[in-house]
């Protein structure tokens, strides 16, 4: 009774933190700017304070939008960013109905309010999309004429002008507007746009020119007055706090989510920004006495060296007199076992885009010269959203070769791995099937008969695909993936044969890739996915290690594992800035204006508009 208490009291703990806020008084305990000249020194002379660095980082991009707000220009920065995702998406299809949209916001619109448009189109489709059936996709508009818009008609008048763009080479034209868009572009690049999606053509390069012109804007102009703000002096205040180390003292430990070999997974919560990891403590002594730390550092080099949406990253590595601690993305949605013994089995359309995901992180794995080797459902996160992320990097092995070596689990392990052959990724994708197997008939792909274990069954038993949960696409795709020998299996010369199979046809990877496809299944927002803390307990063997004493040269073998993700503490304080900025009018910030121009009798609500 005393213990279902507890556990209800860490659950209720657990689930609050998740949904807290984020704490009001960041910003009152950073330094102040004026204490911080020789650290903008420093940035200086490393090259941290050029437009390129400022923007393509969490905190400088956040204060730079802003600073754009005020200035009534943040419409440019979001069509850059969103330029680059454009850039990004590798699908055809994708890339097109997003060329359409793009176009439609920032270079046709003049709708009222229009310049100054916070939303990027990739944020703006993922919210319409959630009102959607979850994995449909509407059908591409084929014309941009048949969208209901037009190009802009814009009357130029030269200006001549002295100013930082001249050194650039760029032409400062003051525009008599008619009917203009929201980011200044005008004339070639405008037409050679509309002319490429009126042919169906999107190609990755479709707004280079408009990218080009709003960029030299946004660094010759719009960047040097940012650096006089009072949004400069805050991006150095936050981005100051990268040069404290970050240490176990940093984190609260709330409840345990989950148990592995070395120790146990908890949840935690960082003091300072209120953000939730998972932190997965690794006993020293357990890895001391199991001789195990270059396998331990392995795992900690390949998480750090991650960096996909569909793979848990890693964001700190700390440790303290007992454990060492990884600190992960938390995924609250639990995982795909814990999904499938409740429910029996996936429908096709959830199975799907679970294994779409999947597929994107062992590809992401895969390009770092990784073999994961330890494909299973327990190591498929759900994040609260729905979202997928491979987790679990400790049987991972680096190499650009082929290795030989028993690692993985007994059902999903490939046959040539449990035959004692040398093998590479491909092994992988043979576990990758029977995951997608499991998913879709909530059984094992392999039948084991006369008491053979389940590696045995791999290794002898062909895979049973007649059951009637299967259509012919899944029983294809299957039977590629499954096959015995590795030359002949479906992946054996990389992901893209897999992503182009017939079953993976209703997949929009483009939009997938970018987070744009939403998922069939969103976990309850209120319901704990982990396991039951009642009588649970470390692993047996840990008796064996728990009086070992931790030597010096054991101890200095560990000097390399702290680390700390600039990345992950800019992403925290953004998601602090933008709570504590909610109410924020930013326009009492903008410069006085000037006295506005006159217009003639053709111009519209739009104004006057000066490309700067």
């Amino acid at each position: 009774m005393y213990d279902d208490m507890m556990e209800l009291v860490e659950n209720h703990t657990y689930l609050t933190a998740a949904r807290s806020k984020r704490p009001d008084n960041l910003m009152d305990a950073l330094p102040p700017f004026d204490t911080l000249s020789a650290y903008v020194q420093e940035l200086r002379d490393t090259g941290q304070l050029t437009f390129d660095a400022v923007f393509h980082e969490p905190i400088g991009y956040y204060q730079m939008k802003c600073f754009l707000i005020s200035d009534y220009s943040v419409s440019k920065a979001v069509f850059a960013t969103d330029v680059e995702l454009y850039k990004l998406i590798r699908d055809q299809r994708a890339r097109l109905r997003l060329a359409h949209l793009i176009f439609k916001r920032y270079i046709a619109d003049c709708s009222e309010g229009a310049h100054n448009q916070v939303m990027s189109v990739f944020e703006t489709e993922r919210r319409k999309r959630s009102l959607r059936r979850p994995g449909t996709l509407p059908t591409p508009t084929s014309n941009a004429t048949s969208a209901g818009y037009a190009a802009p008609s814009v009357r130029i008048v030269p200006h001549v002008s002295a100013g930082p763009g001249d050194d650039a080479g760029a032409h400062f034209l003051t525009l008599q507007i008619g009917q203009t868009n929201v980011i200044g572009v005008h004339g070639r690049s405008v037409k050679a746009i509309e002319t490429m999606l009126n042919n169906d053509m999107a190609p990755a390069s479709l707004f280079d020119a408009a990218f080009l012109e709003v960029v030299n804007d946004l660094r010759f102009d719009a960047f040097p007055r940012f650096m006089k703000s009072v949004f400069f002096e805050k991006y150095i205040r936050a981005k100051s706090c990268e040069r404290r180390d970050v240490t176990i003292a940093d984190f609260t430990m709330l409840r345990m989510l989950g148990h592995g070999a070395f120790g146990a997974v908890n949840a935690c919560v960082k003091n300072d920004t209120g953000k939730m990891y998972a932190a997965k403590c690794i006993d020293k002594r357990r890895v001391m006495g199991s001789n195990y730390v270059h396998g331990i550092m392995a795992e900690r080099d390949a998480l750090v060296s991650m960096d996909s949406p569909f793979v848990c990253c890693l964001n700190y590595a700390v440790e303290d007199d007992n454990d060492l601690i990884l600190i992960l993305d938390v995924m609250m949605g639990g995982d795909l076992k814990y999904h499938l013994v409740r429910e029996g089995r996936f429908p096709e359309v959830r199975a799907r885009y679970h294994a779409a995901q999947v597929l994107l992180g062992l590809e992401h794995i895969h390009s770092k010269d990784i073999i994961f080797r330890d494909m299973k459902l327990e190591n498929v996160l759900l994040d609260e959203m729905g979202h997928c992320k491979i987790s679990d990097l400790g049987l991972a092995i680096r190499t650009t070769r082929q290795v030989r070596g028993y690692a993985g689990t007994p059902g999903y392990t490939a046959p040539e791995v449990v035959a004692g052959h040398y093998y590479d990724r491909t092994a992988d994708w043979f576990s990758f099937g029977v995951l997608i197997y499991r998913m879709l008939t909530g059984e094992a792909p392999f039948a084991a008969v006369d008491g053979e274990d389940a590696d045995a069954a791999v290794l002898h038993r062909p895979a049973d695909l007649s059951s009637s949960d299967l259509t012919d696409e899944a029983r294809s795709l299957l039977a590629g993936l499954l096959e015995k020998s590795p030359m002949n299996r479906l992946g054996h010369k990389g992901a893209t044969d897999i992503k182009m199979h017939p079953w993976f046809d209703p997949i929009d990877w483009g939009l997938l890739e970018s987070g744009n496809l939403p998922p069939p299944f969103i976990p309850a927002p209120n319901e704990v996915y982990a396991e039951n803390m009642v009588g649970v307990d470390g692993p047996d063997a840990d008796q064996q290690f728990k009086d070992l004493v931790l030597t010096a040269e054991f101890q200095a073998s560990l000097r390399g594992f702290p680390y700390q993700s600039n990345r992950a503490i800019q992403k925290e304080i953004v998601e602090v800035l933008v709570w504590n900025d909610r109410d924020t009018n930013y326009e009492k910030f903008a410069a006085q204006a000037a006295p506005a121009a006159s217009t003639d009798s053709q111009s519209t609500a739009c104004g006057t508009c000066t490309i700067l």
